[in-house]
Order: structure tokens, then sequence, then C-alpha cells
């Protein structure tokens, strides 16, 4: 008898940890959607009565008679009671690793503080509440917002916190402040060369640092900082800023240049939405170190170029929920820090001049060469990944599209693909251009709604205002194209960006460019379909249809019903990934 039980213990045994090793969630589901106003965002059956979903994958979408005919006996009847069912929407282009970073942080925002006093009121507090000694990073300094508030000196951030480091990170994110403690544990000094003349440390006339540090690199020390103080909180904050997402109707997300980046994060990644559970991760839950499995948001990576070397072979690339796309270059900067690269001069603005002290004449300069951005373009082309490329400056998209174009004569890059990000002064004669290439656009359109006055009285002036972000040109054509937030520099809202696509106002009620205001249709499906095309998966989702993914979000109201004024304040009411429920109010 014992010969025999030796044999069974270990077969038990072996089973057992085979089945740890490979166990997941439930990714069963069954369900029928009626009795509301279902919207495919297809243009071939822009409605149906009903939808049929089954593990996952949408089984069927036609009238309600048909539905019920096609379903089983175990399917789940869910009427949607007058409710709006869509695809789920696509954040086309956001930094999850960088709103994990800086979730919780002390908000010093224009959205939260209106005044200066309320901002500095909101770093003593924090100062106040911090032992000595200790990093302090707060995010949202924006005086473009919060009226009159005046860029503060390393003298003035030393007297508030003369016992700690302080950092204060933009809105914008592309520049920043610091203290004298802070300069110091960076390892930064007033002799430290700047990365580039496009990315720097700012200095007094007597070439003592002032405070301000402009764009990327020159933020990198502090960044590697920030990144090791919060790891510790990095799960656990991942796991909000996607959850937050999905409160938004977010069922993809993308990561536009990842910058946080080392084996275990994309791991992370990978386990958080990958679709299939690995062995390894579930022997690294044992730890508790990955939270966990549960449905979750789908997930697309795109690389900063120095960490390129993460990038698998391409047909190790992912899944349908978890995937590497390429890699993400940036050609030039922020409009409100004067790293914008345009062929005509900033506005000789007090804000240009006193603030952010750009000299007459400024035009910004691009952050790579030419020939650095073609070579680029070539090498992770041939590798067979997408390109997309930061571009918000009439001059810097031209260069950027001059550089395609090289490579395009050389080979085609129409199934590519490769995309152009933000395109605030996209010029209209560059459009054809993009169009021959079959190079994409992802639109930073709230730009108007929150900046807009501000880049016409300051930065642009209205000549130059009312010729921006000219979406309905492509629109107009049903020519794919996607709108963006740029998480965490504003909320990932997709029906904010709807919204603004189609009223084209700021805040203050200004109309920015009005003719190229795109319709509710045209703008829903920038946040569905084109984008999913975008990343190659239009057969997959971004419709309901049959055979896609059961991706979906269910409304309170119909967008197409509501008037336009009123569609940012349309509510989400649950939020589904391949049948599962992710998020429910």
């Amino acid at each position: 008898m014992k010969k025999f039980a030796i044999p069974t213990l270990l077969l038990a045994a072996t089973a057992l940890v085979l089945h740890f090793l490979f166990v997941d969630y439930n990714h069963a589901n069954e369900t029928v959607y009626f009795g509301g106003p279902i919207l495919t965002m297809s243009d071939a059956q822009p409605r149906v009565e009903a939808l049929y979903v089954k593990n996952g994958k949408i089984l069927a979408a036609g009238t309600k008679a048909e539905v019920m005919q096609a379903k089983s006996r175990r399917a789940t009847l869910t009427d949607l009671q007058g409710k709006t069912l869509l695809p789920g929407f696509f954040d086309a282009h956001g930094h999850l690793d960088l709103a994990t970073a800086l979730y919780g942080m002390t908000d010093i925002s224009g959205f939260t503080h209106r005044t200066p006093e309320g901002v500095w009121n909101a770093v003593a507090q924090k100062v106040k509440a911090t032992p000595k000694g200790e990093w302090i990073f707060c995010l949202g300094y924006d005086p473009i917002l919060t009226k009159g508030l005046e860029p503060p000196s390393t003298a003035f951030l030393d007297s508030l916190a003369p016992d700690h480091p302080v950092a204060l990170i933009a809105q914008t994110m592309h520049s920043y402040y610091a203290n004298s403690k802070a300069f110091q544990a960076a390892g930064i000094t007033a002799q430290t060369p700047d990365p580039s003349s496009s990315s720097y440390y700012e200095r007094d006339s007597s070439g003592q640092l002032t405070g301000l540090i402009v764009e990327q690199a020159a933020f990198e020390p502090f960044r590697a900082i920030m990144q090791e103080k919060l790891m510790d909180s990095f799960v656990e904050n991942t796991q909000k800023v996607l959850a937050k997402n999905a409160q938004k109707g977010i069922t993809s997300t993308v990561t536009m240049g990842l910058m946080t980046v080392n084996k275990n994060i994309l791991m992370l990644y990978q386990d958080l939405s990958g679709e299939k559970v690995k062995p390894l991760h579930n022997l690294i839950r044992i730890t508790g170190a990955f939270p966990e499995r549960k449905p979750n948001l789908r997930h697309f990576v795109f690389l900063m170029e120095r960490f390129s070397g993460y990038l698998p072979k391409p047909k190790n690339r992912g899944d349908d929920f978890f995937r590497f796309m390429g890699v993400k270059l940036w050609y030039d900067g922020s409009p409100y820090i004067g790293s914008m690269y345009m062929s005509r001069p900033y506005l000789a603005s007090r804000y240009n001049l006193e603030a952010i002290h750009l000299p007459p004449g400024h035009r910004g300069e691009a952050l790579l060469q030419p020939e650095q951005l073609e070579a680029a373009i070539r090498k992770y082309q041939s590798d067979g990944w997408q390109v997309a490329i930061h571009c918000q400056g009439d001059r810097a998209i031209a260069e950027a599209l001059g550089a395609f174009g090289r490579v395009h004569q050389e080979a085609p890059l129409n199934a590519r693909r490769h995309r152009l990000e933000h395109l605030l002064m996209l010029p209209y004669d560059q459009i054809a251009t993009m169009q021959e290439m079959g190079i994409s656009p992802s639109f930073h359109i709230n730009h108007i709604l929150y900046y807009g006055d501000f880049l016409q009285s300051d930065i642009l002036g209205p000549e130059r205002t009312q010729q921006l972000l000219p979406v309905n040109q492509f629109a107009a054509k049903q020519i794919p194209f996607s709108l963006h937030a740029d998480q965490p520099m504003y909320e990932a809202d997709p029906l904010s960006l709807a919204s603004t696509a189609v009223n084209r106002q700021s805040e203050s009620g200004l109309a920015i460019n009005p003719a190229e205001a795109v319709s509710v249709w045209e703008a829903l499906k920038s946040i569905t379909i084109y984008a999913a095309w975008q990343l190659k998966m239009e057969s997959k989702l971004g419709t309901l249809e049959k055979g896609k993914y059961a991706d979906l979000v269910v409304l309170d109201k119909n967008p197409l019903e509501t008037p336009a004024g009123a569609i940012a304040r349309i509510q989400v009411l649950e939020t589904i990934v391949a049948g599962n429920t992710v998020w429910k109010k």
C-alpha cells in the first residue's frame, strides 16, 4: 500500500502546484444587452437593438428578436432601461507611469488653487507636515490658470522649505522648479553642463541657478530620485490610476513614451492587463509584490527611445490585452515654457519675456537633429515597430514629416501607421503629406478648453490661435485621428475631449478655430474605432460588431441626443472589458 501512497501524494502535490501556478480569475461571461440605445460606432450599422456577449466576445448584434434567438438559456439578460451602450473608450496618449508616480502628490494646480496664496499655502502645509530632510514633490504649478502666480526663485523656495528638498512640477510637465537642497541632492550645481540648449538649468546674470528646470533631460536626475522615493506605493497607485480611468469609460489605455522602466514594472503591467496569467507572476504574487489578478484595462505601450532595449522581438510583442507598440520620440516641447518649435517667434508678451525669460524673436528649437530623427524612424520601422513623434509647433511638424518623407522614398510607410502627437499648430499645407504616407494624428485637443485664451493673448496671438488643431480636416474625410488628454497633464476623460472637439470653446467661451468643429459622431469615433485603428486593433476593438471583443461603456445619456454643451457632463455608469465589469457606479 505504501508504495502507491508516495506516488499518489506526489501526483496530488504536483497537480496542486500546477493549479496554483496557472490559477486566474474567471474569464467566462454571457450577457444580452437591450432596452436602450446601442451605438455600434460602425458606419455600416450605426445602431442595433440588442447585443449578445459570451466569454468576452460579441456573438450577435442586431434586432432584439435576432439576438434573443442566438443566445443560450444561461445568458444573463441586462435591460439598459434607457441608458446608452457604446464601445469602450480609448485613452489614446497618456503616461500611466507618470500619473502613478504623481498620484497623491501635493496638488498646487490651477484647477484647485485660483490664487497664488492658495498655492503657497498648500506647499507650506506640506512642509509643516513632512519630517525634516524628506523630499517634497508638488504637482500642477500653473501660472496660466492661477492668475498672478510668479515664478518662484530658489531663494523663495528655500524660505518656504529650509530643511527639505522641494521640487514643483508644472501642469504642462515640461518645466520644474527646485530649491537649493533639491539641487544639492540631485547633484546639480551652477557648473553642471546643460543637457542641451533646449533642456537646461536656468541661470541668472551672475551664473547662479534660478530654480527653473526646462524639459525632460534636465529634470532626469530629479525624476530618478522621485521614482526611487515612490516605488513603495507604485503597485497600489498604478491600480488606483487604472481604476480612475475606468470610471471615465476607458477600456484601453496607451502609455505614450514609458519613462519609468525596469523589468519589474513591465512585468507588473503585463500581469495587471495581460490576457492570461504567467506562472512566474503567480510565484511573485506569493510574496505580496503583485496584487490579486482581476479584469482590467487593456494597455498598449510605446517606450522612450532610451529604453528601447526593453522592446522584445516583434513576434513576442504581447497579446490583445497588453502589447508593446513601438517607440515615442520628442522633437519639440511645450508652448508654455518656450520649447515649442515654430516658424515665427513667440509673442513679445510680459509672460514670455519676464515670466519664462524668452529672448525677443525666440521660436523654440528642435530637441533632435533632423538626421537623428530620420535615423531613428528608419531603425525602428525596419525592426517592425511603430514610431510616434511629439510635435507641437508648425516647424517641428514640418521637419518631422520631412524625416518621414525621406524614409518613405526608400520604403513606403503607408502600412506602418506611424503617428504624430499633439499637433497644436499642424499647418494646413502639411495635411496632404500626412495622408500620402498614412501618418495619423493624435490631437491634444484640451489646449483649447483650458489654455485657449492664454494662447491667443500671450503665446501666439489671434491669427495663429485661430488656425490651431485642424481636426475637421480629418473628420470630414473620415480619416482616422484620435484625441488625448496627455494624462497626467489633464485628467483622462474621453467625453471631455469629444466635447471640446465638437464645441471648440475655451472655459471662458472663446471660440478657437470654430470651422474645425467636428460632428458628435466623428468625435465619438476618435475615442473608439479611430483610436483602435491607430493601434492596428480595428478588427478586434472600437465598434460593437460580431466577432469583436466586448469592451463596452454604459452612459446615462445618449451623446447623439444630448445638447453639445452638455456632452462633457454625461455620466459613465459602467465600464466593461472583454465582457467583465471593471467599474460600476
